[in-house]
Order: structure tokens, then sequence, then C-alpha cells
């Protein structure tokens, strides 16, 4: 991956002062490509590039790319992991390369095409493509939102970048927007395309931006959904799983630079790592350890996968103390609020990878196309309670209350929310499993609360169109997002192979009972493998990517978290939170109760990136 940022005047030629802020902008994601930087003024563009080499290191593959006519211009972030056939297609149509990179054949195949590429692009991207002649430039993002990029229209411009730390160098106010600020106290990130800030969207997964001159369009060139459903037998559609899955990770494995994996210990991580180990003999695997905290450690899994495919394993074991010795570097990662707490984790694996390898694959995205979370299996159950059912569900509620509220608060709050579930309908069922914070614990935090509009709808309620929500909502906002911003952080390139576009298709075209079956997720990706890893790994229970951060911000709450954002003054000032639903969450996350957990670290989060904002205006 790399970072690009960018402006685009309407009627004017960009200034000096146009070109220095480009700069600023681009130094404040330079993490995302400290090989070169670089801008170039194009027309009435100006591109600016940070570069992450992956593919042909070589200067000549430094970019803006710009043509021999200097007509052209391309800055680019990600993988066309189908470059090679591509590149033949145009060679056959006398197009002459001087470089071995994706870049030159994504360069060409917008010159030949221009927004009709996208069709035939198989990766991960986010690109600006500018045609001086016809004062013509295309903004895209891959089809599932795996690489980020935002914008903003002012005036007479339409800004750019892979990060909203370079919109403040680019001009823009950055007002915090009531919407996003809402979203995020509901869901703990803050989905596409809203940022935190008024002025600037997100581009949406499988979308586009097209500019001719002062015309500004944007437009969807792909969805997940398939076009239609799969007509074959389960075992004919286990064959094609494991080709596609086979492909996908094979394909992804290209690279001019060393190329491991992560391995959780999860279904999917180790299967993407056992058929990397296939093609790379000297692979290296990477887990994350927490020794003593053993709710939240996979890493014996890890090591049973490694020790079967014999890869190279390498653990990062994670104590109280690195938390606390990195933790403000972890807060100033994010570039909006983003309180999905697995990021933790993310920053470390990253930084360690990141001393071996320039490349990692992980297997992210499986459990939202194939139904592997818990949540999947609580709508499927909660629309087989009938009434009686219901009824006795919530007197077993109050009955445990009091005897569950002081030994398992966690497990009180699942039967809790559960029985939520049970009284709504589709798709405030969705919405509601698709929460982190309760809307009730939201509106009595915030000052200005409202519920938001969604931003996805579909008619049916079965659990493929759950899926499909995921994969629209949930998957781009929080996990693939949690992936890029942490991985990049570290200059580490992370693919993720489930993400491929005929995988994607495919399994959204399978029966959902194919996916879910008797309370087994991912049923046919595991019937599919089986024989390839240890079947423990296959019949052990769905554990998050979590860590103890809430046990080790008790712990360490003075040295870490400033007085300032509890007290009344500095709140009442900020008018952003009412001050007594403030201090009402601190003593709940003291006692351990409810959701107190998830809602201190958004806010703590929220109130450090507030901080940074502020002392960098």
């Amino acid at each position: 991956m790399c970072g690009i940022a960018g402006i685009k005047l309407f009627n004017n030629l960009p200034s000096k002062t146009d070109e220095d802020s480009l700069w600023h902008a681009l130094q404040t994601q330079e993490h995302r490509g400290p090989d070169n930087t670089t801008v170039k003024i194009h027309g009435k563009s100006a591109l600016g590039h940070n570069r992450l080499s992956i593919i042909d290191t070589n200067a000549r593959s430094n970019q803006p790319f710009v043509d021999e006519s200097g007509r052209y211009s391309l800055i680019f972030n990600g993988e066309i992991y189908n470059f090679h056939e591509l590149k033949t297609a145009l060679e056959a149509k006398g197009y002459s390369f001087k470089t071995t990179s994706d870049t030159e054949v994504l360069f060409f195949l917008l010159m030949e095409k221009k927004a009709a590429a996208l069709d035939d692009l198989r990766g991960c991207f986010a690109f600006a493509f500018y045609d001086e002649q016809e004062d013509y430039m295309l903004l895209a993002r891959d089809r599932m939102g795996i690489n980020p990029l935002l914008y903003s229209r002012q005036g007479d411009r339409v800004l750019f970048g892979s990060e909203l730390f370079a919109f403040k160098n680019l001009g823009i106010k950055g007002t915090i927007s009531d919407e996003a600020l809402n979203d995020y106290f509901r869901y703990t990130y803050i989905p596409a395309p809203k940022t935190i800030y008024k002025e600037v969207q997100k581009l949406p997964a499988g979308h586009y931006i097209e500019i001719q001159g002062s015309d500004f369009s944007l437009k969807s060139y792909w969805d997940p959904k398939s076009e239609s459903d799969f007509t074959g037998t389960f075992e004919e559609a286990k064959q094609q799983l494991r080709e596609k899955v086979e492909f996908a990770v094979h394909s992804q494995l290209e690279a001019d630079v060393p190329v491991g994996t992560f391995l959780s210990g999860g279904v999917d991580s180790s299967l993407v790592s056992a058929i990397a180990k296939r093609h790379k003999p000297d692979l290296h695997t990477f887990s994350v350890s927490f020794g003593d905290q053993q709710q939240y450690d996979e890493s014996s899994y890890a090591l049973m996968v490694a020790k079967h495919i014999q890869s190279e394993h390498h653990v990062i074991r994670l104590t109280e103390s690195d938390f606390k010795q990195h933790f403000q570097e972890i807060l100033d990662s994010f570039d909006e609020p983003f309180a999905d707490s697995s990021a933790i984790a993310m920053w470390f694996l990253s930084r360690e990878t990141a001393k071996h390898l320039k490349v990692a694959l992980s297997g992210d995205g499986a459990d939202e196309l194939l139904a592997g979370y818990n949540k999947h299996k609580a709508f499927l159950q909660s629309q087989k309670i009938n009434l009686a059912k219901k009824t006795s569900y919530r007197l077993a509620e109050k009955l445990l209350n009091p005897l569950l509220a002081k030994r398992d608060p966690k497990k009180l709050h699942r039967l809790q929310k559960f029985n939520t579930l049970t009284h709504l309908s589709w798709p405030e069922n969705y919405w509601f499993l698709a929460s982190n914070i309760g809307e009730k614990s939201k509106n009595e935090l915030l000052v200005n609360s409202f519920k938001t509009p969604y931003e996805y709808t579909t008619h049916s309620d079965g659990l493929n169109d759950f899926l499909w929500l995921d994969q629209k909502f949930v998957l781009a906002g929080d996990m693939l997002k949690k992936v890029d911003l942490m991985s990049m952080r570290h200059s580490l390139e992370v693919r993720t192979p489930f993400m491929d576009k005929d995988l994607v298709k495919f399994t959204n075209s399978l029966p959902a009972g194919w996916k879910l079956r008797d309370g087994t997720g991912k049923y046919i990706l595991k019937e599919s493998f089986r024989g390839v890893l240890p079947e423990e790994i296959f019949n052990r229970s769905k554990q998050g990517f979590e860590v103890p951060v809430n046990a080790w911000i008790r712990a360490s709450w003075d040295e870490l978290i400033p007085a300032l954002w509890f007290e009344t003054d500095f709140l009442e000032e900020q008018r952003i939170f009412h001050p007594a639903a403030v201090h009402s969450l601190k003593a709940r996350f003291f006692n351990k109760s409810g959701t107190a957990s998830q809602e201190m670290w958004a806010y703590l989060v929220f109130q450090n990136w507030y901080q940074k904002i502020h002392q960098d205006a």
C-alpha cells in the first residue's frame, strides 16, 4: 500500500501555496509510504504520493506516474493482482512497458479505458488518474473498501487523500459532524460516506468519482451481492470454494519483497497460512499472545497450526507494560475517532511483523462472507423464538439479573441483548446487532443526540441479506479500516485474499444454510478444507481479536488518562457531552458494569483525537 493526496481545481491552475500545502499533507501520512514522496503539478491538478515499494522497487516506478507525452498522470495506492494478464493484453495492443510494476499496467489500462478499466481489475486500490488534455480526473476505490480514499468538495476544487490527517493541511476547517458523532458512539466507528468532519467524505467501496472540467459525478460500479443463486450440489460448491480460496491466496503472494501471514489460530488465517506455505516454503507467520490473560490468548492454536504447516513462527507477547509504553502512540494512530479495541493488537502485530516483512496476508473478511460471528447465530436463533419463549427469556433475565450483575456482568449483558433482539423486526434487529453501544447510553452521553439514518437498506430479512449488510457496512467501516490504519502506521502492506472479487460473488451466491448450519458458522469453508488443518482448529469456538484493554487502563488510570477529560468545566466548555453522564460512565467503568468498557474506550479515543486536533490547529 501507499498514500495519495491531491487537489483538482475546476477553473484555475494550482498555485505555489497549493503545492506547499500538498507537501505538508503528505508529511502527515508519510508512514504509508516512507520510500519516496513526490508532488507534481499537472494541468489543473496537484498530485502527491507516498510510496511503499513492493513491486518493482526501482525508482523508475515512483509516482506520480506520467506518460512520455505529458498528457496523463496517475497516483495509485494498492495492488493489482492480475496485472500480468492485463499487461499481456495491453502489449498485444502495442503498449510498450519500461517497468515491471503493476502501476504502469494500471496506468496504460486507464489511458485505454478510463472508468471502464475498473471492471478488469482484481485487487485493492485507491487512485487518481488525470487526463490534462480533456481536463478529466477519475478517483476510484476498490470493490470492498480495502484501501481508503477520502475527498472534499470546496468551492472551485476537490481535495482528496488517504487519511483524514492530510485534510487540515489542505485547508479544511474541520467541523465536527453531529451525525458522525452519533454513529461513532453507537457503532464505535464512523461508516462511509461520513467522516468525523462535515467537510470530508469517504468514497464508498465500489464507487468512483469523475470530474470533467467543473462537472462532478459520484457513481457505483460494483456491489458484492450475487446476481444469481448457486444451482449446483453442496459437493460441487465445496470444490469451487476450495479452488477460489486457493487461487486468491496464491495470486496475492506476488511481490519483490518478503511476504508472510498473520496467524491468529482461527480458521481463516490458518487456511491462508497453510495455502501460502505450499507456495512459499520459507513462510514466516505472526501471532499475538497475552500471556497470563488466557481469556484473550489464542497463541496456542496459532502455534499448533505453525507446527502443522512448518512455518517460521513469531509470537508477539504483549504485556500491560507494553500497552502503557505505547498507549499514546496507539491513540495518535487514529485519523478520526475509531474505538474497535482490537486495533490495539493489530498495532503491535503490525509493528513486529514490519521488522521482518513488507507484506502480510490476513484472513479478514471470511466472517462477513460466511457467517462466522456469534451475532449471526443470535440473529437466526431470535427468529425462531415464539411468544412463550420470549416471555420465559424475559422472566429468566429478571430472576438472574441480581446474581449475574455481580458474578458475570458480561453474561447478563448478553442475556439482556438477546431478549431485546427477540422483540425487534427487520431491519431494526440488524442495526441493533451492528451496534456496540446502546442507543439509550449514547443519548445520555451526547448533548446533541439523535437517531441517524441508515445508509444501506434491504427488503429481505434472511441471513444472506444480513451478511450483505455486514459486507457493506461493518467490513469496510470497521474491519478493513482497522487493518489498513494500524498496518500502514508501520509501513506494512496487508492483503486480504477473502476479499477477492470472484470469491466474494461466489460465497454470496450460496444458500445461507451452507454457511451457518447447526450452530456452526463458516460451515462450508470448514468442510471444504477438512484435513488441511488440525481438527481442533475447525472445532474450536469463535474468539474475537480482543485485548485486555480495560483491565490495563483501570490498573494505570492515573498514569494514562488526563484528569482534564473528566472535569466539569472542560466538558461544559466542550459542549459535546453531558458532564453527569461522563462522571457516571467513569463510575460504571470502575464497577465493571454493562457496556461501560466499550463506552469508555470510545470516549477516551475521542477525547485524545479532540485534544490532538486542537493542539495542531
